[in-house]
């Protein structure tokens, strides 16, 4: 009895459990995409939905005659739009007036985000907590930075006209002034992305090899030659990839009069104009890192 009791629960004859449709199904998914395709998935459709589905959909409206306040007049247009923006006077000043923009906030987010880096990288204590208040701004929606910095530059109540009338400056008017409006927004867009600037080239200087370093002061170079000579050459390529993205970042849409056709036809034409001088910068720094 005790033998054929074993001889019936031996492997052979236990019958192996048919698979379910969804085993077959998640079979044939990772036959046809591996697993690390299918994490980074949800991610893709929610940056395909969210960034470029709206940026195809514009860019065909720029094609297109379209008003909100008539949206039964919607007609496919050519090129109108694109001719509409080159003989309006004020699309060469809204023009001029990013170049501005995008020229001076990156080149300030830069500087200040080198200077910050290497002070940060050279604390002995601390460098944690202040690391992590630098990265504050950053972390703070757009919507809650204009509302903070409207209360510090309003002309009455502001904490920043408080300082000036103390320092006999008097009131200015930041945001309300044509003269100091510009470089009031520039202000406040190098202080929300300058941490951008600084969490890139503080990553970068945290991989640098030591020995480099060593071997410079022991050769007697100086700090700045360390700087110039191992630093910064080591950081071009992370360099270029912070300011492409903040150079891109400046890249704005312009809506007249609820004209969503033209606004669209504006706002690429202003993405061509900074995409060209971020693609000659590009050019440059990889010609000089050949060299």
């Amino acid at each position: 009895m005790s033998t054929v009791r074993l001889a019936d629960r031996s492997p052979s004859r236990v019958r192996a459990r048919p698979r379910s449709a969804l085993d077959v199904f998640w079979g044939r998914l990772d036959a046809l995409m591996p697993f690390e395709y299918v994490a980074v998935l949800p991610a893709l459709l929610a940056t395909l939905a969210v960034i470029v589905l709206p940026l195809i959909f514009s860019f065909g409206v720029s094609f297109y005659h379209y008003l909100l306040t008539d949206p039964r007049n919607i007609y496919f247009a050519g090129l109108a739009n694109y001719a509409q923006a080159f003989n309006d006077p004020s699309f060469f000043r809204s023009l001029w007036t990013t170049l501005i923009f995008a020229g001076g906030t990156v080149a300030a987010q830069c500087v200040l985000g080198m200077v910050f880096a290497l002070v940060v990288h050279n604390l002995t204590f601390g460098q944690g907590i202040v690391r992590t208040a630098m990265l504050v701004p950053m972390f703070m929606t757009p919507a809650v930075v204009a509302f903070m910095w409207r209360f510090i530059l309003h002309p009455d109540l502001g904490l920043m006209n408080v300082v000036t009338a103390a320092l006999g400056f008097g009131k200015p008017v930041w945001l309300g002034d044509p003269k100091l409006a510009l470089w009031s927004v520039m202000a406040v867009d190098i202080w929300r992305s300058t941490p951008f600037m600084f969490l890139i080239f503080l990553a970068g200087m945290q991989t640098l090899p030591a020995e480099l370093y060593e071997a410079a002061a022991v050769d007697g170079a100086s700090p700045w030659r360390r700087f110039t000579s191992v630093t910064l050459p080591l950081l071009k390529p992370l360099i270029l990839v912070a300011l492409i993205t903040i150079a891109l970042a400046t890249y704005r849409y312009s809506f007249k009069a609820y004209n969503m056709g033209l606004g669209s036809a504006v706002s690429y034409i202003i993405f061509i104009v900074v995409f060209a001088f971020s693609l000659f910068f590009v050019r440059q720094m990889q010609r000089t890192q050949a060299e």
